[in-house]
């Protein structure tokens, strides 16, 4: 678990919890399909307002009602709409390497038959055993 902290809201978030999987992946089908309704054109603080009402909103499917308040303390900027999109996407990088790190070494690594086995042993210095004869 990691701690995801933004303006006065902080949680820990699981990236290997299936719940919390699924309630991320519902929060981006939304956040997309919000952004699609974001118009192209028009005065730009419009642009922005809409642009972040479409994060207000996937923080808030992603985390609860009222979440985006805590976050963004009543400021309607995009930048920090931005800001706070990359600190929960560098929190999943963070737990995600370090899931790596301390589960790989559990994983059975094959290198097939024989012949390849000899190869990739020779490829990483590994040398075969020697027998003892007295």
């Amino acid at each position: 678990m990691s701690l995801f902290k933004f303006g006065d809201f902080e949680t820990e978030v699981d990236f290997t919890d299936a719940d919390f999987l699924t309630d991320l992946e519902y929060a981006q089908e939304k956040l997309s399909e919000d952004a699609a309704k974001v118009p192209k054109t028009g005065k730009t603080a419009e642009l922005f307002r809409a642009q972040c009402q479409c994060y207000f909103n996937f923080f808030d499917y992603l985390f609860g009602e009222g979440t985006h308040e805590a976050m963004f303390q009543g400021r309607t900027s995009y930048k920090l709409c931005i800001e706070a999109g990359e600190k929960l996407s560098e929190c999943e990088n963070t737990q995600t390497e370090e899931f790596f790190e301390k589960y790989d070494r559990y994983n059975v690594q094959e290198h097939g038959n024989r012949q390849q086995r000899r190869y990739y042993n020779k490829q990483h210095g590994k040398k075969k055993k020697q027998h003892y004869k007295g």
